[in-house]
């Protein structure tokens, strides 16, 4: 089983890098066609759409994830239905609110008329999506998350292009979801499942708990530069804000990949293993993402020179703050998504409510400065969250750590941070030079603090060539050897 959950990680996190590549070329390209006002309109309207789309894409559609592995094949087109009517009225829901909010303004009426369609669309592509996971169709999903952003990139630019600006930009995303559903539609009508009827009506009680802990996640994520904006009232600075938000974004979509492949495995009931390979999720969002982030932390302007040059510097500290809230917030979704698998919904749900609830607090009494109070939240709302969860986590459930394992992280953090305190270039190529550099010796790093051992490489690497695994895994032994005989920690 391994080695398939290692093939279906490859497959979908290969969907996430191109997704995200074509994702960073969007945001890049638009932020290059785009005045930088525009550029914060478009950061704002996609942030609601961010936000909102948690409601389409983390509550009925897990949900019903979750119960089709664990169904006999004559349930699974009940819960389906069930998938796609709850997430049609919640998706309505969210749309009836954001034209409330929306209707008089004049620069954000029209964007999100646009994100609200889509909202209605991706209704029917969560649910379509929920059912291609639970038959373990990845390479059917890996299609549709790659077709989607290659069509929110080329149909915005020949739309901005047109000379239709941030709208352009926004409708990109709304052609996108049309082609990716009529693509699911064929997909799943390849699956034959025995006819049934009516719904399951025992998910809309569960589904309230998924609903708060996703969108208290997508909340911290996205409502930042919502009440940065507001705030603020200048789209400029959102643009500035835009930048920084789009980098520091990243780690929470590999982190998306993860958790897209291992949840139903999680999920099952029958997998003997489910709490140890829990536990390899959040080690490894520990060993690879955190770093990730912590790169961003102590050097921003390296990150944001690799995306966008010069022209959006001004969000380096805000790159630095939301570095920090995003490395708390991908522990928090595997650990969320973890508690969700085994049916624990309402410690999560609390712990997401609390937090949502903390941001909005500090936004609002400590507002003289929105662009740093706006990150700063984050931050502060997102640690809430990591360490309440962390604490419960580590208390009921499989959890291989200690003390000793705490200090050689640090020691692996502190070392690799030097690294980018010390090399300083300019330029796009030098700055990836930099950051594939540091990240190697941070590599070598673990392996001799015997942090990554031959086991993980047969996790990571196993749908690699034969050849190419055995060759790292007599790296890693020979470097866990070096730290053996130098008795590091």
């Amino acid at each position: 089983m391994e080695g398939e959950i290692a093939k279906y990680s490859y497959i979908m996190i290969v969907a996430f890098i191109v997704s995200s590549l074509f994702n960073y070329l969007y945001q890049v390209v638009m932020g290059i066609l785009l005045p930088k006002h525009e550029f914060g309109i478009l950061g704002v309207a996609l942030s609601i759409f961010f936000i909102a789309l948690v409601l389409t894409q983390n509550t009925f559609s897990w949900s019903g994830t979750r119960r089709m592995v664990s169904s006999p094949p004559k349930e699974m087109s009940k819960i389906l239905r069930t998938t796609i009517a709850g997430n049609f009225t919640l998706a309505f829901i969210a749309s009836l609110i954001i034209l409330y909010y929306s209707y008089k303004s004049k620069t954000y009426f029209v964007p999100n008329m646009l994100v609200l369609t889509a909202l209605l669309l991706s209704a029917f592509v969560n649910s379509y999506s929920s059912l291609l996971r639970a038959m373990k169709k990845f390479n059917q999903v890996a299609g549709a998350i790659i077709l989607l952003s290659l069509l929110r990139l080329s149909s915005a630019v020949v739309l901005v292009m047109l000379g239709l600006g941030a709208i352009g930009g926004i409708a990109g995303l709304l052609v996108s979801f049309v082609v990716v559903f009529g693509y699911l539609v064929y997909c799943t009508n390849k699956i034959k499942l025995p006819p049934s009827k009516g719904f399951v009506k025992d998910m809309v009680p569960e589904t309230f708990f998924v609903s708060i802990v996703f969108l208290g996640i997508a909340f911290i994520i996205n409502s930042s530069i919502v009440f940065m904006r507001w705030f603020s009232g200048s789209d400029i600075l959102a643009g500035d804000y835009n930048a920084a938000l789009t980098i520091a974004r990243g780690p929470f979509w590999i982190t998306i990949a993860l958790v897209s492949v291992l949840f139903p495995y999680v999920s099952s009931h029958s997998n003997s293993r489910r709490d140890e390979y829990a536990f390899q999720s959040v080690k490894y969002i520990i060993l690879f993402i955190f770093p990730i982030c912590v790169s961003m932390a102590v050097d921003p302007e390296t990150w944001l020179n690799l995306f966008f040059s010069k022209k959006y510097m001004g969000g380096a500290e805000v790159l630095r703050l939301l570095s920090i809230g995003m490395a708390f917030i991908c522990l928090t979704f595997i650990i969320s998504s973890n508690l969700v698998a085994f049916e624990k919904l309402k410690i999560p749900a609390i712990s997401l409510f609390i937090s949502s609830i903390s941001l909005v607090v500090v936004v609002y009494f400590f507002n003289e400065n929105p662009m740093f109070i706006s990150a700063l939240s984050v931050a502060i709302s997102s640690a809430i969250a990591t360490i309440t969860l962390s604490v419960y986590y580590v208390r009921k459930f499989y959890f291989k750590g200690s003390i000793e394992h705490i200090l050689k992280l640090c020691l692996a953090y502190s070392i690799f941070s030097v690294v980018f305190l010390l090399i300083h270039v300019d330029g796009r190529l030098l700055s990836f030079i930099e950051i594939t550099t540091s990240f190697v010796i941070y590599f070598l790093l673990l392996s001799i603090l015997r942090l990554f051992d031959d086991g993980d490489v047969d996790i990571i690497f196993l749908p690699l060539p034969p050849r190419f695994v055995e060759i790292i895994r007599k790296i890693v032994v020979w470097l866990n050897n070096v730290g053996s005989h130098l008795r590091v920690i």
